[in-house]
C-alpha cells in the first residue's frame, strides 16, 4: 500500500510516477526536523523498493541554504541507517557549491547532485 504524502513545515514527502520518491525541503533544517524527516521517509524506501528493487528518492532542497556540518552529520547518520546498496539518491540544488557539500558528504553509491529538478528526474528514471 503507498504510504500516504505526508507534509510537515520543513518537508514534503509523496510518492510519484515510477515508485519515485519525491522530497521537497524548506528553510534550515534542525536535528529535531530530521528526527521527525527519517520515521516519515521510511515507509516511501520501502514501497519504493518493494516495486523496483531498489529505492529511488528525488530531494528538492532548492531554495534551502548549506546545512552546517552538525546537521551534514545527522543527514549522514540517517543515510547509513535506511538507505541499502542499490539505492539511488538524487538531490536537487541551487548552486554549484551545493552539489560539491552533497557529493563530498554523503555515502551512499548512487547519489548524485544536480541543478536541475528534471536532469535529476530522468537520471532516476534511467537508472
Amino acid at each position: 500500500m503507498t504510504p500516504e504524502k505526508v507534509e510537515d513545515a520543513a518537508f514534503e514527502i509523496a510518492m510519484g510516477d515510477h515508485h519515485i520518491i519525491h522530497v521537497r525541503a524548506r528553510g534550515i533544517w534542525t536535528p529535531d526536523i530530521a528526527d521527525r524527516y527519517w520515521p516519515a521517509f521510511h515507509p516511501f524506501l520501502i514501497e519504493s523498493r518493494a516495486h523496483l528493487g531498489h529505492a529511488k528518492a528525488l530531494i528538492d532542497r532548492r531554495g534551502a541554504p548549506i546545512m552546517p556540518m552538525a546537521m551534514v552529520e545527522k543527514m549522514r547518520e540517517g543515510i547509513v541507517i535506511y538507505y541499502v546498496p542499490g539505492d539511488r539518491l538524487a538531490l536537487v540544488v541551487d548552486s554549484s557549491p551545493l552539489k560539491s557539500q552533497v557529493r563530498q558528504s554523503y555515502p551512499l553509491e548512487n547519489l548524485d547532485a544536480f541543478l536541475s529538478y528534471d536532469a535529476a528526474l530522468a537520471w532516476l528514471e534511467n537508472s
